[in-house]
């Protein structure tokens, strides 16, 4: 296969020369962004990733209408996202939404800009940039008013949603998936995704049977689509199993998180993050049947992975420094969880507010550890 990988960060993107581009020009482009979502609905990342790539470099220095620039950029970040590479993600976004601004408002415009900034604040709620991703999402929604009960509005509605679900602000949550379900298809993939992240939200609530219902739906759905992958499908059975474990169904959980893990082994490449995910949950569920040295293994495979993936400060590796400081407590070691959960609380003290749902329950643990501690020494 010919043609270079993903642009890998902002250099790899030049300004859009202004002109007329050559036919050739446009319809290699055009082929090759065809090629990039062909494989990319496949699930072959590999395959995108090079059509996305060479469609990049056949943009740099050619004068090419801004349009398609801008859609080269976005196919770019969407590989570069499920790729695990924040970086090229990122820079393929800042770079659209700088073009797009640059060029004069009108209706095309504002769409394609909306989506831009739509992308560029799941990007920053990815790496827990909370104040970019709401910046960003906010900026999307002024460009789309008027726009109600669009597929558009509908896709900045519910990242707005994903946002104020991990900020702890539920209520918010559930007013934007209301929005966003007004301009969602039945039937549909966007469908699915709105009772998958209905069924996070009713789970991060504590309505674990609610959760259940909206996953099922979920799985349902997808599976009814002719074009959805393994992967897709597995992140739909992962909500399910949190669901199920939470009414401590640890064997059916454990089932269904098997299952999604195996997908995202057999994806190409391998769906990295997501195998952290199922990684983490199957160490809780481990932890809850009691195999501790089974569940401390997942946990510690999870942390480091996930710090690879996102950093040692992202808030999702405090939730896993958290739940193994828990779990080793419980064993009677308590220097190395307190150790960890010093650690988890510093991370989400710079992510998160104080009165945050993560935040409570880190201290709450801590606070506990540190009391059964000085009991036994008692």
């Amino acid at each position: 296969m010919d043609g270079p990988l993903l642009p890998a960060g902002a250099a790899d993107w030049a300004p859009v020369r202004t002109g007329t581009a050559g036919r050739w020009t446009r319809r290699r482009v055009t082929v090759r962004l065809r090629l990039a979502r062909y494989w990319q609905g496949r699930g072959d990342l590999d395959e995108a990733g090079r059509h996305a790539g060479y469609a990049a470099r056949l943009i740099r220095g050619r004068p090419v209408p801004v349009p398609l620039a801008v859609e080269v950029a976005l196919v770019v970040a969407a590989i570069g996202r499920d790729l695990d590479r924040p970086g090229a993600s990122r820079a393929a976004l800042e770079w659209a939404v700088a073009t797009l601004d640059a060029v004069p408002a009108g209706a095309a415009r504002d769409r394609q800009l909306a989506g831009a900034l739509t992308d560029l604040g799941g990007c920053h709620r990815r790496a827990a940039r909370y104040p970019l991703a709401l910046d960003a999402l906010r900026r999307a929604r002024q460009l789309l008013q008027g726009a109600t009960g669009t597929a558009q509005l509908a896709a900045t509605s519910m990242m707005s949603g994903i946002v104020a679900k991990e900020l702890g602000e539920f209520e918010a949550a559930e007013h934007w998936y209301g929005q966003a379900a007004a301009g969602i298809a039945p039937y549909s993939a966007d469908a699915a995704v709105l009772q998958h992240n209905l069924a996070g939200l009713a789970y991060a609530q504590g309505r674990h049977e609610v959760a259940e219902q909206h996953a099922r739906r979920a799985v349902a759905l997808r599976r009814g689509l002719p074009g959805a992958t393994e992967v897709e499908v597995a992140l739909d059975l992962a909500v399910l199993a949190s669901a199920v474990a939470g009414q401590q169904r640890h064997d059916e959980a454990r089932a269904l998180l098997e299952e999604a893990m195996a997908a995202c082994h057999r994806a190409r490449p391998p769906r990295r993050y997501e195998i952290a995910v199922h990684l983490h949950n199957l160490a809780a569920i481990d932890q809850a049947s009691g195999r501790t040295a089974t569940a401390e293994r997942g946990y510690r495979r999870t942390l480091a992975l996930k710090e690879e993936l996102l950093g040692p400060e992202h808030p999702e590796v405090a939730l896993v420094a958290n739940n193994l400081a828990t779990l080793l407590s419980r064993l009677g070691r308590g220097p190395e969880a307190a150790e960890l959960y010093r650690r988890a609380l510093a991370i989400v003290a710079r992510s998160y507010p104080p009165e945050h749902p993560t935040s409570c329950a880190i201290r709450a643990n801590a606070a506990g550890a540190g009391a059964s501690a000085r009991s036994r020494a008692d």
